[in-house]
């Protein structure tokens, strides 16, 4: 009888630790992704949710019915996110929640290596900051060319600080509405994870603050936040990306429609790697100034 009982008792356990795993958990904080246990087997490729193919087209105009996503913006911690060339030389865009709250922000040029940035500047209604240092490299293009519903995104960056690229495809408008620490209401695109590269599971936090590149290789977005359940990647819209740069008079380069595609599926992980190695796509790291202590006597 005993022998009966503890089986049940076990078998009810396992049961609820899928079902917790199944089902429990939201979207993990920006910065910060699982940590790497020996212990357990090496993480297995990942395999982005099912998405049902909506019609494609052209991507239409804000509405108050798009889709809200919410972030809850905590007390700042240091971390490390994504950031990027724009404008002229030392002039760089990354997330908001990246560094605000910050007392440094450093953009690492190599190995424990890094220049400081000189100053930021944050969106007053947006997930968005500008950041200068002195000089700097090429910077990427503003798209000038519409979006469309199903157009394949291109988002080289650091996830869990570590370098890395995603493929999304376009599923359509949301608004995103940040609250917590700060706050924040804006217009917003949604994308579909389609191959991460290397493969590798968890948050994609570190990744927030990066470019969203469309086939030409241009600024269509930056990536603000994840789903990860759903397999969902929000990033600011452009509206918001060349308000905040008109407010800096700050003159990105703007680009049309290019006729033959500089990213596809195939090729954007070597593309990727270049965005990087030429420090075009860099991390960024933010430290967060602990109380000093009491002296003891």
């Amino acid at each position: 009888m005993n022998r009966l009982l503890n089986g049940l008792v076990y078998v009810l356990t396992v049961a609820v630790i899928i079902y917790s795993v199944l089902v429990g958990g939201g979207d993990a904080p920006e910065g910060q992704g699982p940590a790497f246990d020996s212990r357990r087997p090496a993480p297995q490729a990942f395999v982005p949710p099912a998405v049902r193919p909506g019609p494609r087209g052209d991507l239409p105009s804000p509405s108050r019915r798009d889709p809200e996503v919410i972030v809850q913006v905590g007390e700042k911690r240091p971390s490390s996110g994504t950031a990027f060339a724009i404008g002229g030389p030392g002039v760089w865009m990354t997330a908001r929640h990246v560094v605000d709250g910050c007392s440094e922000v450093f953009l690492l040029t190599g190995e424990r290596r890094g220049v400081r940035v000189r100053d930021v500047k944050l969106h007053r209604n947006a997930d968005l900051a500008v950041l200068f240092t002195r000089g700097g490299p090429d910077a990427l293009p503003l798209t000038a060319a519409g979006l469309d519903i199903g157009q394949d995104g291109f988002a080289p960056g650091y996830p869990q600080g570590k370098a890395a690229d995603l493929h999304t495809r376009l599923l359509g408008r949301s608004r995103l509405r940040s609250i917590g620490r700060y706050s924040t209401n804006e217009p917003a695109i949604t994308w579909a994870e389609q191959r991460r590269a290397p493969a590798f599971q968890g948050s994609l936090g570190g990744l927030s603050g990066g470019p969203m590149l469309d086939a030409s290789g241009a600024l269509v977005g930056v990536v603000v936040a994840e789903s990860r359940r759903r397999g969902r990647v929000t990033s600011a819209a452009p509206v918001s990306i060349r308000n905040l740069l008109a407010d800096l008079d700050v003159t990105p380069t703007v680009t049309g429609p290019s006729p033959q595609p500089a990213f596809t599926a195939v090729n954007f992980v070597r593309n990727g790697q270049s965005l990087r190695r030429s420090l075009t796509v860099s991390k960024v790291v933010c430290r967060v100034a602990r109380t000093p202590r009491r002296p003891r006597f």
